[in-house]
């Protein structure tokens, strides 16, 4: 295998990578990249160190969902929807700041908020026979698995992923539009 697929190989499967201090293994990185019309982004983590991450080019659009093709693409079950909308929101508690990174929230708060939400989602899911929080649970596992959520540090909360960071701002504005409807922290 070519050095500049190892490399490519290797961004995709870590997602965040820190930024090659030669200025050469960079430029070749750039270079390989732009060949599969893709581009490096920049992401600062919320540890505050700048990083790199796959994305797709400016004038590729990846598939979206448009299509009603059920070989192409899958709908996500609702609770794993729910899910990230409680995520983002508590993660989110100000949002005319930057979504990404946010801030950490309580992995125990958010399962609280989702808990309510359990019986409709039973019913309309047919997951009824499942523990009241073990789905949003596996939800939370899926989503750090796919990058809407950062690796967990067992420490008991949840932060918002890299993939959160490669968002179109047409996207977070129309999440802080629907933003009071994102399911949040109760209020008191």
């Amino acid at each position: 295998m070519s050095e500049d697929r190892y490399q490519l190989a290797r961004a995709r499967a870590l997602r965040t990578f820190p930024v090659p201090a030669d200025h050469a293994d960079l430029a070749r990185l750039r270079r390989a990249v732009e060949d599969v019309e893709r581009c490096l982004t920049d992401v600062v983590s919320a540890g505050g160190t700048r990083e790199l991450m796959l994305a797709f080019s400016p004038d590729v659009e990846p598939a979206n969902g448009c299509l009603d093709d059920s070989d192409i693409r899958r709908t996500a079950p609702a609770f794993r929807l729910v899910t990230l909308a409680a995520c983002i929101r508590h993660c989110w508690p100000d949002h005319s700041q930057p979504l990404y990174p946010g801030q950490a929230a309580r992995q125990d708060d958010i399962i609280a908020t989702l808990t309510p939400l359990h019986d409709v989602l039973a019913s309309r899911e047919g997951i009824a026979a499942l523990g009241r929080t073990s789905h949003f649970l596996a939800a939370v596992r899926f989503l750090r698995a796919c990058g809407y959520l950062a690796p967990d540090e067992c420490d008991g909360t949840i932060r918002l992923g890299p993939m959160c960071a490669l968002w179109a701002e047409r996207d977070i504005a129309e999440l802080r539009s629907g933003y009071d409807v994102l399911p949040g922290p109760r209020k008191e």
